[in-house]
């Protein structure tokens, strides 16, 4: 069953979209209606559904907007636009957004019923793809095997390492950078599907997966290793640490949804030439090992090793940089995982694990609790304590507020204040 989530600022368009079709016989389930995009992107952040539905004129975040962020960040979700804009210039943006439909209000039954039957087609047409990639054809490419199986196994001191990695197909020498990364399936987390395939199975459908995308991205070369699958990841040195946090995020994110079952991975540290592969990859297998604590269906890196029992260094420079820069109204997930240079996915996951919060969540609490001392301290009008806590617009701001209080700013201003005594007569 795949999950929808419809967004729409009008209630009677909620109500009516949400009872117009049967959708699970369609093949989806209906998990939430927002009202407005601020909502579209919070429910995104708990829970990833595989289509989007969404109304272009919405309050605080409209649906263009929030369609750009979703395709930002969560590439693989499908989008349709139901509006009332028959606009050139919407209809534009839409296909620019990869949108697969714009329906014009008001839509009937027939129409929602196509787009869904569209949506379950192209998702079942993705699943099968990725199933095709488990099948049992696992011809092992024997040079790259044995480059990699030498590398892994710290014998790279050979002179003719980078000769025999020209031929091939890597552009390697002494001052490539290196991470290396080890996947290991789950023996928890499972689907039915894989109840009496064994091990050996399981990993070469991991392997397939991995290998797919890792040539997609040009980011190395894989093989299975023991009972692992190894990647060797080359990338930039200012930005390997991303690009293979993002990779890894997406390899449990891809298995896990299309493949039915789940896994660990781990990184090792970065090093600089194939001499230093070994030691890396050392400690992806060693980083993994935590899963036994933590549990699997995670990445675990050389920093969760160092940073076992005192919290992780990059949700706490997280924290410091939304409790420095909350004011910035450009402020949001995606741009404090770029200050870090850390993959947002990655980041995510370690956030919540650690503070209980989103990261979007942690910014609406440090922007709320300060307006809240602003209001209660200073007195400062609603406009100015907005401006001065992220919020370009007043009513925005208001309505963030008794969101997350339950009162608005004048119910909390006229509950602080105190009230003059009577005037009491001498007896």
């Amino acid at each position: 069953m795949y999950k929808v989530v419809f967004a729409d600022d009008e209630t009677l368009v909620r109500d009516r979209i949400s009872t117009m079709v049967d959708w699970n016989s369609v093949g989806f389930s209906l998990v939430a209606c927002c009202t407005n995009g601020y909502e579209l992107m919070e429910q995104m952040e708990k829970e990833i559904p595989d289509l989007v539905i969404l109304d272009i004129n919405m309050p605080f975040i409209n649906g263009l907007e929030a369609a750009r962020q979703i395709r930002h960040s969560y590439p693989q979700v499908k989008i349709a636009f139901l509006t009332s804009y028959a606009d050139f210039d919407y209809a534009r943006q839409a296909v620019e957004l990869n949108a697969m439909k714009y329906i014009i209000k008001p839509a009937t039954a027939q129409e929602l019923l196509k787009v869904l039957t569209e949506a379950r087609d192209a998702l079942d047409a993705e699943k099968q793809r990725v199933h095709r990639m488990a099948d049992l054809e696992h011809a092992y490419r024997c040079s790259n095997q044995m480059l990699m199986q030498d590398i892994l196994s710290d014998m790279a001191k050979s002179d003719t390492i980078y000769e025999r990695a020209q031929s091939c197909g890597f552009h390697w020498n002494a001052d490539t950078v290196f991470q290396a990364a080890a996947f290991r399936p789950d023996r928890a987390g499972r689907g039915t599907y894989w109840d009496n395939v064994d091990e050996r199975t399981l990993l070469f459908a991991l392997c397939n997966v991995t290998t797919e995308l890792a040539e997609d991205k040009q980011l190395g070369c894989v093989q299975i290793h023991g009972d692992v699958v190894a990647l060797i990841g080359t990338a930039p040195a200012d930005s390997i640490e991303c690009v293979m946090q993002d990779f890894a995020e997406s390899i449990l994110q891809i298995v896990s949804t299309k493949l039915h079952f789940t896994v660990t991975a781990g990184l090792g540290s970065v090093c600089r030439g194939c001499a230093g592969v070994a030691g890396s990859f050392a400690e992806a297998e060693k980083a993994m090992e935590l899963s036994v604590r933590h549990g699997g269906n995670r990445l675990y890196t050389e920093q969760d090793l160092q940073q076992t029992y005192c919290g992780h260094t990059a949700v706490w420079n997280a924290v410091n940089y939304i409790e420095s820069t909350y004011a910035d109204p450009n402020l949001s997930a995606d741009s404090v995982c770029e200050h870090l240079h850390v993959s947002p996915s990655y980041l995510r996951a370690l956030f919540k694990q650690q503070t209980g919060l989103s990261i979007i969540g942690y910014i609406t609490k440090a922007r709320m609790e300060r307006a809240k001392a602003l209001l209660l301290e200073q007195g400062l009008k609603n406009y100015k304590i907005a401006e001065l806590t992220g919020y370009s617009d007043s009513h925005y701001f208001s309505y963030c507020f008794k969101r997350y209080f339950g009162v608005t700013p004048a119910e909390m201003r006229s509950k602080a204040t105190p009230k003059s005594p009577k005037n009491q007569v001498d007896k």
